[in-house]
């Protein structure tokens, strides 16, 4: 290169940096990303094209994506919670989205299915025993029916009700897996733990949904969704609680078992409350 050559390329200017506009935040810079809010700096308008490729990264990213994070969940439970707990959480995705994706898969499938109220329990079981009105008094009648009622709804909506005691299942788990280990996690890690524990549960219910296709009366597997619980418990708290398999095993049973104590304590009290509420009516 001749110095006139290497001279023009010298004075030659070089090119303005791009300037972008954060669509978000409003901050000017320059750059593939915000430096204040993140964003990306082809934020533009939303296409059915942007919309289908966010999609699909969200299903099958490797970064954050769900059949990545579905995949480590059934193959190496106890270490991926361990490093979401941890830290490393960019490459799963979160816990609550992945229930509300479980969830909704589980609605769709129950919906083709038909097996939204798959136990199909009837009041038939309570009215032959209520038949003759000299057998009961109507407040007694009343609470019997009410406390069935509760049962009723309960089983012919086990996956509303097992999510909706979210907060007991916590409860549990913690008073099971041990003192030393409340005071290692907080009761938010353990929730975070308990949250990817029911995703397997939903899914597992997605599974015997299938099954009601081929079979009406799946009333026999009601037996088999605390051992679901169980068994989610255990392989999602195996590395996190740090006992031994028997050991995590025996764990996630107690806290099953107290799990369902606790949801039968607290059904007894809203019957006795109901008692009581009949009572007063009676006398007044």
């Amino acid at each position: 290169m001749d110095n006139e050559t290497q001279t023009l390329i010298q004075t030659q200017p070089e090119p303005e940096a791009k300037t972008t506009h954060c669509l978000n935040c409003g901050t000017e810079f320059e750059g593939n990303f915000c430096p204040e809010c993140g964003q990306s700096a082809e934020t533009g308008r939303f296409t059915f094209k942007f919309i289908w490729e966010n999609l699909i990264a969200a299903i099958l990213g490797r970064d954050g994506g769900i059949w990545f994070t579905l995949k480590n969940l059934f193959t190496r439970p106890g270490a991926m919670i361990v490093e979401i707990l941890n830290g490393k959480r960019r490459k799963y995705f979160s816990p609550f989205p992945m229930l509300i994706f479980s969830l909704t898969i589980y609605l769709l499938i129950a919906s083709v299915s038909g097996s939204r109220d798959e136990y199909n329990i009837s009041e038939k079981d309570i009215t032959t025993e209520l038949e003759s009105p000299a057998k009961y008094e109507d407040d007694i009648k009343l609470i019997y029916t009410t406390a069935y009622k509760g049962l009723q709804f309960y089983y012919n909506h086990y996956t509303t009700c097992y999510l909706l005691t979210l907060p007991i299942l916590v409860l549990a788990t913690r008073r099971a897996f041990g003192k030393q280990n409340r005071k290692r996690y907080n009761g938010a890690e353990y929730t975070i733990t308990v949250v990817y524990s029911m995703v397997m549960v939903v899914l597992f219910r997605c599974v015997v949904s299938l099954v009601y296709l081929f079979s009406a009366d799946l009333s026999s597997t009601i037996a088999i969704f605390p051992v679901a619980i169980c068994i989610s418990l255990a392989v999602c708290f195996r590395k996190m609680a740090g006992y031994n398999i028997p050991q995590t095993i025996l764990r996630s049973v107690w806290a099953t078992l107290l799990y369902y104590l606790l949801l039968g304590a607290l059904f007894v009290i809203a019957c006795v409350v109901l008692l009581c509420l009949a009572l007063v009516h009676h006398f007044l």
